[in-house]
């Protein structure tokens, strides 16, 4: 064997073991690449779904008319809260013990507007006293439009000459209406009056 064999294998050795540390070092490397790579992905797929959840939870642009909805209602909490006579709140129960009934007896009497065709004037009852009763009932009706209110006052009486003589010239308020309407009683009972001065 010739002389120089032996450094050779002593090369090819520290070749062989610096290679195979080159390969640990490259696996390392590879591995702690690998890693942070999956940890950035991961963090990139729970950011994306924090994105699409928080975009779900936007909701769709219907969810603008209930949240309108639920400012009135803490609105008209707060004045309610604000009007309340000093230190008359002490505490948890006594606030909900004064919120509650206040706030059902409100949600009890307010009623649909499409109700306002259900009223109608008694047999018997007044035209006067008719006039009053539709007041107070359409006065629970929120968001009940004018020409609604109109509508359902000229078919709920059952005075024929009364509704033909508001449909010659149909008003264009309820005030007006109720001006009309009490004209045309006044005007009946001045030629009731008449007939029966000529009677007697």
């Amino acid at each position: 064997m010739d002389s120089t064999d032996p450094p050779r294998s002593k090369n090819h050795v520290r070749t062989l073991s610096a290679s195979r540390g080159d390969r640990d070092r490259g696996r390392e490397g590879f591995r702690s690449t690998r890693e942070s790579y999956g940890d950035s992905s991961s963090h990139s797929y729970r950011d994306e779904g924090r994105r699409h959840n928080t975009k779900r939870r936007d909701g769709p642009p219907s969810s603008s008319m209930s949240s309108n909805s639920g400012n009135e209602k803490d609105r008209a909490a707060r004045v309610w809260f604000d009007e309340l006579p000093p230190e008359s709140i002490d505490g948890y129960k006594d606030m909900k013990a004064a919120f509650l009934p206040y706030f059902m007896q409100q949600k009890k009497y307010v009623k649909d507007p499409v109700e306002i065709h259900n009223i109608k004037q008694l047999d018997g009852e007044t035209i006067e006293d008719f006039m009053e009763c539709f007041k107070i009932e359409t006065g629970r009706m929120k968001g009940a439009p004018e020409c609604m209110r109109i509508s359902g006052f000229m078919h709920a009486i059952n005075n024929p000459e009364l509704t033909k003589h508001l449909n010659e010239r149909v008003p264009k308020t309820m005030e007006e209406m109720m001006i009309a309407t009490t004209a045309f009683i006044r005007g009946e009972a001045a030629t009731a009056s008449k007939k029966k001065g000529h009677v007697t």
